[in-house]
């Protein structure tokens, strides 16, 4: 079995990918006993952080190497695989921002922060997940002097996809079989719209495609330069996994 990457990240802190993955706020989302301004806060920090992943793709997009030569049939190799994921992703992201929008609007849930007179959401008013979350994409940096000069980078977007993920079908398995979400508190928005939307079979395939990636291209480097050069990158990315818990687990609002 060949290494991975994302599963050694996974294994590192088990107790921060559970703090992260598993909140109250998820809970009471599940059992529907989350009310409409709490979700609606949560959905308006959501939709702002859209907006820093979005800038932060464009900054890992400024800097992947693209081949020079293509052959026909030929695996073009992680950079190219990378680059199609980034433009799945963009669709996806104004997809779901407008799904909030809509969603939102049909059940009556405000998702707008306050703004000043030059429409800015004060840093104050904003999640400390989301602070952590738009520092971390504005982050996004090549490492020119090592392979892979993207590795930190798609680690903090497979972290980020791979914690949304997973707590939204941990939140998911607190649902109460048989319930229409008539009771509940955000009207059934989460139970009927949101949480199925968070956890739908194209969402875990997206997911695992970027770890695919990032796997098989380290992997390759292992083969090419020996086994001492796993711990080489799981050093390199340590730290950015570690950010990514400490950001998820803070980006939940506490309740």
């Amino acid at each position: 079995m060949s290494y991975s990457l994302t599963q050694q990240l996974l294994a590192s802190d088990e107790q921060g990918y559970k703090k992260a993955t598993q909140s109250e706020f998820l809970r009471l989302a599940g059992e529907g006993k989350a009310s409409k301004e709490l979700l609606g806060r949560w959905l308006a920090n959501d939709r702002l952080y859209i907006h820093s992943y979005c800038r932060g793709l464009g900054r890992l997009l400024s800097f992947l190497r693209y081949p020079n030569t293509v052959q026909r049939g030929v695996d073009p190799g992680a950079t190219t695989q990378l680059l199609d994921w980034i433009v799945g992703a963009l669709v996806n992201i104004r997809r779901e921002e407008k799904f909030f929008i809509d969603t939102a609007g049909d059940y009556g849930i405000d998702i707008n922060l306050k703004t000043d007179e030059d429409d800015n959401v004060a840093p104050s008013t904003k999640l400390e997940g989301l602070r952590r979350w738009e520092a971390l994409f504005a982050s996004v940096t090549a490492n020119e002097k090592d392979v892979l000069p993207w590795l930190e980078a798609a680690v903090i977007y497979w972290g980020t996809e791979k914690c949304y993920l997973d707590a939204w079908s941990w939140a998911k398995s607190k649902l109460s079989e048989g319930e229409d979400g008539s009771k509940d508190a955000d009207g059934g928005a989460v139970r009927k719209e949101f949480i199925n939307n968070w956890t739908c079979k194209e969402f875990v395939e997206f997911v695992d495609e970027l770890g695919r990636i990032i796997d098989d291209a380290v992997a390759k480097i292992v083969e090419e330069k020996g086994e001492d050069v796993k711990e080489q990158l799981f050093k390199r990315v340590k730290g950015k996994w570690e950010d990514v818990l400490e950001a998820e687990e803070a980006f939940w609002p506490t309740v």
